[in-house]
C-alpha cells in the first residue's frame, strides 16, 4: 500500500500508465461499435457486504439515437439474461428483418425443392438407364448349336428343334449359357443341364417354359424334340442380333443423358466439389448473410440484460416518446 500511495506521488508516472490504459480500453470497447447493447462491465467489491465476494454491474446504453418507444423496468426490478429492457421505435428495422428472414426461408425452400427434383430426377434417370440396359442384353436371345458327340455339324439344323429364350436378364454379369439335353426317363423323354453363367437342370417339357437358372430368363423347348447330340449355345448379350447396335446406342444415350442431366443438378447444388457452381446454396448464404445484417439493425434498437442481476439505475429521462441519445448510460444492472 505504502508503494501504491508514492507512485501516486508521482504524477509524471501515473499519468502516462494512466493514457495507456485509457488507449487499451479505448481500442478493446471500439470493436463493439454497433455491437447490441453497448456493455460496459466493471467490477468492484461491496464495501458493505460482510464477506468480499465480487458484484458486477453494467451499464447499458443504446448504440445508436432514436424515440423510445418501451421501457420495461425500474429500479429495484429482477432481470435475467437476455430479456429486453428498452427499446426504441424500430419499425422499419423490423420490417427489414421479417422481408429479410422471408428471403432466406425462400431460399432454404429453393433449395429444399432442387434437391428434391435431383432426387428425383436420379431416380428417373437411373430407371431410363436399366430399362435400356436390360433391352440390350435381353434383345433377341436365340439358342445356337453347338457340335457334340459325333454330331456332323456341317449337317443343317432342323428349325423345328430350336428351342426358344424368352424373359429378361435381370442380373449384370454377361457371358453365355451352355446348355445340353439328353434322353432321360422324365415324360419328354429328354431333360437338359446348363452351365456357364449359371449351373443347373431341368425337364424337357412342350406346354411351357422352364427357368433358365434364376436371371430372368426361360427356355422352351419344341414338341417333340429329339435333337440330343446338340448344344446350345446362349449369349447374353446377342450381338448377332440385328437390333444390337441400336439397342447398344440407346444405352449409352441413356448414360451420357443421364450424366448431364444429373450434373446440372450437382452444380446447382454444389454436389460436384465446385464451390464457384454452388447456385443454391449462395443463395441461401446470400439470404442469410442479409438477415443477419438486418437482424443487427433490429438490435441496435434494443437494451438486453447481459445477466442475471437487479435493476440498479434507469435515467429519469427514460420516457417512452422522448429521444435517446446514443451512447449514453440510461441503465444500470447489478450481478450479485
Amino acid at each position: 500500500m505504502k508503494n501504491f500511495i508514492k507512485l501516486l506521488e508521482k504524477p509524471n508516472v501515473v499519468i502516462p500508465v494512466f493514457l495507456v490504459i485509457m488507449l487499451i480500453a479505448g481500442a478493446i470497447f471500439s470493436r463493439f461499435i454497433g455491437q447490441t447493447p453497448v456493455v460496459t462491465l466493471s467490477s468492484y467489491t461491496n464495501s458493505t457486504a460482510s464477506s468480499s465476494s465480487e458484484v458486477s454491474t453494467a451499464d447499458l446504453a443504446f448504440p445508436k439515437s432514436g424515440r423510445l418507444s418501451v421501457v420495461s423496468v425500474k429500479v429495484g426490478d429482477a432481470v435475467k439474461k437476455g430479456e429486453v429492457l428498452a427499446s426504441l421505435d424500430a419499425g422499419d428495422a423490423l420490417g427489414a428483418v421479417n422481408q429479410a428472414n422471408g428471403a432466406l426461408e425462400l431460399a432454404k425452400a429453393q433449395y429444399a425443392s432442387l434437391d428434391v427434383q435431383y432426387e428425383n430426377a436420379k431416380r428417373e434417370q437411373d430407371v431410363l438407364v436399366e430399362n435400356a440396359y436390360r433391352t440390350m442384353l435381353s434383345s433377341n436371345l436365340a439358342a445356337v448349336a453347338s457340335k457334340i458327340n459325333n454330331f456332323d455339324s456341317s449337317m443343317p439344323i432342323d428349325n423345328s428343334q430350336i428351342p426358344q429364350i424368352s424373359g429378361t436378364y435381370t442380373c449384370d454379369k454377361t457371358g453365355s449359357y451352355e446348355i445340353e439335353p439328353y434322353q432321360s426317363g422324365v415324360q419328354s423323354g429328354f431333360s437338359f443341364r446348363f452351365n456357364g453363367l449359371e449351373s443347373g437342370s431341368g425337364s424337357v417339357t412342350y406346354y411351357n417354359s422352364q427357368p433358365l437358372g434364376s436371371c430372368g430368363l426361360f427356355i422352351q423347348f419344341p414338341f417333340g424334340y429329339s435333337a440330343s447330340q446338340i448344344k446350345w449355345i446362349v449369349d447374353i448379350p446377342n450381338e448377332k442380333s440385328p437390333n444390337y447396335n441400336a439397342n447398344k446406342n440407346a444405352y449409352e444415350l441413356a448414360l451420357s443423358t443421364r450424366d448431364q442431366v444429373l450434373k446440372q443438378f450437382e452444380a446447382n447444388l454444389g454436389k460436384n466439389g465446385s464451390p464457384e457452381a454452388n447456385v443454391a446454396q449462395a443463395a441461401v448464404d446470400s439470404a442469410q448473410g442479409a438477415y443477419e445484417i438486418a437482424l443487427a439493425g433490429y438490435r441496435n434498437n434494443l437494451i438486453v440484460a447481459p445477466m442475471d442481476g437487479v435493476v440498479t439505475f434507469v435515467d429519469s429521462h427514460l420516457k417512452v416518446g422522448q429521444v435517446v441519445t446514443a451512447n449514453k448510460t440510461v441503465i444500470t444492472v447489478t450481478k450479485k
